[in-house]
């Protein structure tokens, strides 16, 4: 696994955890350091 995979997999992690803990979307995309967009794209919501 490369270290580019472990990041993605690790800010996806992060960006669930987050919005688990009740962070809006907003906040949780910017504290995991991606766009809202790549965000909604990792929670496939369209």
């Amino acid at each position: 696994m490369s270290i580019t995979n472990v990041s993605k997999i690790t800010k996806q992690l992060v960006l669930l955890r987050l919005i688990n803990s009740g962070e809006s979307l907003e906040d949780a995309s910017s504290k995991a350091g991606l766009s809202i967009k790549l965000s909604k794209n990792y929670l496939n919501i369209k």
